[in-house]
């Protein structure tokens, strides 16, 4: 593993508050209530925002909804959202660790890139991440985790193949798009998802805390 690509959300931080926040304000404008509990809205962390739509709210996949929805969640998410987030325990000592290994990090998310570059920027994380990947900023392309991964490998200039990549997530959506990749995958527990949805989607190893996936990259 001399290359790894981390997730953002539910891996690196915790971005649950404005998440949370932007889809109540979403629905708010587009519905004038919010027809989900907490609970269901949690499930919408990790994919995106047109596949959660088309899960909990059984809308078309070109329906004119999906499209009014994204609007709304951006006014909110764009202006405060994308600030309300934490860093998850011992995520810096695995990057430092992974550093001094001479590992490369990247990024590679299905938030819409522009966030995730000032959110790297703003955790002073770049001195750790070589790249950062993610979705268009209307996420009509790049929003499946397994496109975002695509375009990594190929925008790179490391040398990448699928002997020395894998990708690091904590929701489904993630190994699923490593796998499509023909990568392998290390699912985390302390995201988003849990040991049952990342054992379903055949993730090679699961982690419980961020310097065991350092622990993975020395020994594999």
């Amino acid at each position: 593993m001399n290359n790894l690509f981390f997730d953002l959300d539910g891996t690196i931080i915790n971005s649950e508050i404005g998440i949370m926040k932007s889809l109540k304000y979403m629905y708010k404008h587009t519905l004038g209530y919010v027809p989900h509990d907490d609970a269901t809205l949690h499930a919408f962390i990790g994919p995106t925002i047109g596949d959660s739509l088309q899960k909990y709210d059984h809308v078309a996949a070109d329906d004119s909804f999906i499209n009014q929805s994204i609007n709304a969640f951006r006014e909110y998410y764009q202006d405060e959202g994308w600030e309300e987030y934490t860093v998850f325990d011992g995520i810096y000592d695995m990057m430092e660790s992974l550093k001094n290994a001479d590992k490369e990090i990247f990024i590679a998310t299905s938030k819409p890139e522009i966030f995730a570059k000032k959110i790297i920027d703003q955790l002073n994380m770049k001195q750790y991440v070589r790249h950062v990947f993610g979705a268009a900023e209307d996420e009509s392309v790049r929003s499946l985790k397994e496109d975002v991964i695509s375009y990594g490998i190929d925008k790179t200039s490391v040398d990448l193949d699928t002997k020395n990549l894998v990708m690091v997530g904590d929701r489904s959506s993630d190994i699923v798009g490593a796998h499509k990749n023909n990568l392998k995958a290390i699912g985390v527990t302390y995201g988003f998802g849990d040991y049952a949805e990342l054992k379903a989607a055949n993730s090679e190893w699961i982690v419980n805390e961020p310097q065991e996936i350092a622990k993975l990259a020395m020994e594999n």
